[in-house]
C-alpha cells in the first residue's frame, strides 16, 4: 500500500505535491527522499522531511508534526531551593525534545523541574545523554556513538555535542584517561562481560576486563604510584571474578536451607569499635545524576551500575555473587570466633555485591540503599567482606564496607568488628 506524505518540491518557483512510496521515490519527477532520523515514510510520519533534487536543489521542509517525548522522572523528595518536602505537581513544560513535569514548593513558592542541577537545562533528555557518555567511554568514537543514539533514540546528535557532554562532568567519568589504553586490549563490544545468573531471581553479574588488567599491572589508579608487589594481592580478586561464570554454585543460590546475606542477624560481631563515616564521593555524585532519570524503582539498581561500570575508572564489577558454604562458615567462625548463624550453624549463605571497587591500595565494597539514612547494612555488608576474603585470599585489613543514595555515603571497617573477640589478620 502506497502513503501519501504530504511533501512540496521547489521546481521553476513552483510548488506541487509529491506522493512517496514506501522506498522513498517518486518516479514521475525523478526525486529521492531521505528517510528521517525518526521515522520511515511507510508506516510514520517523519519530523523533517528532506528531498534532493536532479538538479542539485535540496529543500528542507518544517515538520509537520513536532516530536516530543515525555520521559518517566522520578519524583523529588525535596526543593532544590528551599529544601522543603512541601511539593505539588504544577503541570508540564514542553522543551524542543521533550515534555518535563513542573514541580511547586508551597514554602518558597518557586517552581522547578526534577533532575540533576548540572543537566537540568539541556535541550537533549537526560537519559540520551547519559547512554551517549556511557556508549563513547566503552570505547566506540564520537561518530559511532552519534550513529547509535540517532538510531536508539531517533534523534541526531552531532559528535561535537557528544564530546561536550563528556568534557563537562569530568569528576564522574574518570575512565576517559584510561579510555585509549582499553582499545589497545579490547574492543568497544567486547570491554565489558555481562552473564545473567538465575539465582532465584536474575542478576546481571558484569565486570570490566580492561579494568581488570591495569588492576593486575598496578595502573587502574594513576593518582596512587603502585609497584608490582604491592598490587600482587590483588590478582586473586581479578582472577576471582574471571572465573565466577565457571566457578559459580548455582545451586546453592537456589537451595530453601541457604541465608541471604541480608537475612543475616548483626549477633556476630561487636558494635563497640563500630565507627562509620560519613563523607562526600563520586558515588553520590553519580547516583544524583543518573537515578533522577529513572523512573521506576525496578531499574535504579541497573542504570546505576551500569554508569558507573563503564564511566568510573575505580568500579571493576556489578552484581558480584559470593557464597559461604558450611565448611567455609565453620573455618570462619573458627578463625573469628564468632557464630555467623543462630542455632547449629549449618547451611549455607549467599548473596550479591551491588558495586566492587578498587582505590587507594583497597578493596570498597558498596551497596545502594534508598533509604540510607534509616537503613544501616552493616551485618550484611560484613558478610559481603568476609566471603569476599574468604573466597580470594584477602586480608580483610584491604577491605573497606559502604552504603550510599543520592545524598548520603556512609563507610566503615569491617576489620573493626572483630578486635575485640579475636585478633583479626595481622597488617602487613
Amino acid at each position: 500500500m502506497v502513503m501519501a506524505h504530504p511533501l512540496a518540491i521547489m521546481r521553476r518557483g513552483k510548488c506541487r505535491p509529491v506522493d512517496l512510496t514506501p522506498a522513498g521515490r517518486d518516479d514521475n519527477h525523478d526525486c529521492v527522499a531521505r528517510r528521517s532520523l525518526t521515522g520511515t515514510f511507510a508506516n510514520s510520519t517523519p519530523d523533517r522531511a528532506v528531498v534532493h533534487c536532479k538538479r542539485n536543489m535540496r529543500t528542507t521542509l518544517p515538520p509537520t508534526k513536532s516530536r516530543i517525548t515525555q520521559y518517566p522522572l522520578k519524583d523529588p523528595e525535596r526543593c532544590p531551593h528551599c529544601n522543603s518536602r512541601r511539593l505539588i505537581r504544577k503541570g508540564t513544560r514542553k522543551k524542543k525534545l521533550e515534555s518535563v513535569p513542573l514541580w511547586r514548593c508551597k514554602s518558597c513558592g518557586r517552581t522547578f523541574t526534577p533532575g540533576p542541577r548540572p543537566i537540568r537545562n539541556k535541550t537533549y533528555p537526560i537519559d540520551e545523554i547519559l547512554e551517549a557518555i556511557t556508549l563513547f567511554d566503552r570505547g566506540f568514537t564520537l561518530q559511532e556513538t552519534a550513529e547509535k543514539i540517532s538510531s536508539r533514540f531517533g534523534r541526531h546528535a552531532s559528535p561535537s555535542t557528544i564530546s561536550r557532554w563528556v568534557s563537562e562532568h569530568p569528576q564522574l567519568t574518570t575512565y576517559t584517561r584510561l579510555r585509549t589504553r582499553g582499545l589497545k586490549s579490547f574492543k568497544p563490544t567486547q570491554t565489558i562481560r555481562a552473564i545473567k545468573l538465575y539465582h532465584r531471581q536474575v542478576y546481571e553479574f558484569a565486570y570490566h576486563r580492561a579494568k581488570l588488567g591495569f588492576l593486575r599491572d598496578g595502573t587502574l589508579d594513576l593518582k596512587r604510584s603502585s609497584s608490582t608487589s604491592s598490587t600482587a594481592r590483588f590478582d586473586a580478586l581479578a582472577d576471582f571474578l574471571e572465573s565466577i561464570p565457571q566457578t559459580c554454585p548455582y545451586d546453592l543460590f537456589s537451595r530453601e536451607d541457604g541465608a541471604r546475606s541480608s537475612q543475616v542477624g548483626a549477633d556476630f560481631f561487636t558494635p563497640d569499635n563500630l565507627v562509620v563515616t560519613t563523607k562526600e564521593n563520586a558515588a553520590t555524585e553519580m547516583a544524583g545524576l543518573v537515578l533522577p532519570a529513572v523512573g521506576t524503582n525496578h531499574e535504579r539498581h541497573p542504570k546505576l551500575q551500569r554508569f558507573m561500570l563503564a564511566n568510573d575508572s575505580t568500579t571493576i564489577a556489578v552484581e558480584v555473587p559470593v557464597w559461604l558454604t558450611a565448611n567455609d562458615i565453620a573455618a570462619i567462625e573458627k578463625k573469628y570466633g564468632t557464630r555467623l548463624l543462630s542455632g547449629h550453624g549449618k547451611g549455607s549463605i549467599t548473596g550479591h555485591i551491588d558495586i566492587l571497587q578498587v582505590r587507594n591500595g583497597a578493596v570498597h565494597i558498596l551497596d545502594y540503599k534508598p533509604d540510607a539514612r534509616t537503613n544501616r547494612p552493616i551485618a550484611q555488608l560484613t558478610i559481603y567482606a568476609l566471603a569476599l576474603a574468604h573466597r580470594t585470599g584477602l586480608k580483610l585489613f584491604d577491605i573497606k564496607c559502604a552504603w550510599f543514595n543520592e545524598n548520603e555515603y556512609c563507610e566503615f571497617f569491617p576489620r573493626k568488628l572483630f578486635t575485640a573477640r579475636h585478633a583479626i589478620d595481622p597488617t602487613p
